[in-house]
């Protein structure tokens, strides 16, 4: 009976440990790109912010069907990263806070 208990223990150990390295494994590819080369609507959101220094350098990933743009924004010493859509709505900020 003990074995059972040991055997079925095992098993679930196993199991969990094989979600946890499967959920790593899910990475999105990174495009760069310039922000010369962004759509027309994603440089009118950024006119919101321009005094701001918005680096030159963009990346963007694909989520969905649509595209997702990320800049570097920086006033004085404070830097984070926008995150807008084709579309040209601001998706989301990152402040770095929270990242690794």
């Amino acid at each position: 009976m003990r074995k059972i208990y040991i055997l079925i223990t095992v098993f679930f150990l196993a199991a969990f440990g094989m979600q946890d390295m499967q959920a790593q494994t899910k990475q999105e590819k990174v495009y760069k790109t310039t922000k010369a080369k962004t759509p027309e609507a994603v440089k009118k959101s950024l006119k919101d912010y321009a005094d701001y220094n918005i680096s030159n350098d963009v990346t963007f990933t694909k989520k969905g069907s649509e595209n997702i743009y990320k800049f570097k924004v920086q006033k004085g010493n404070w830097s984070h990263f926008l995150l807008i859509n084709e579309k040209g709505k601001i998706v989301g900020i990152e402040t770095g806070e929270h990242s690794n």
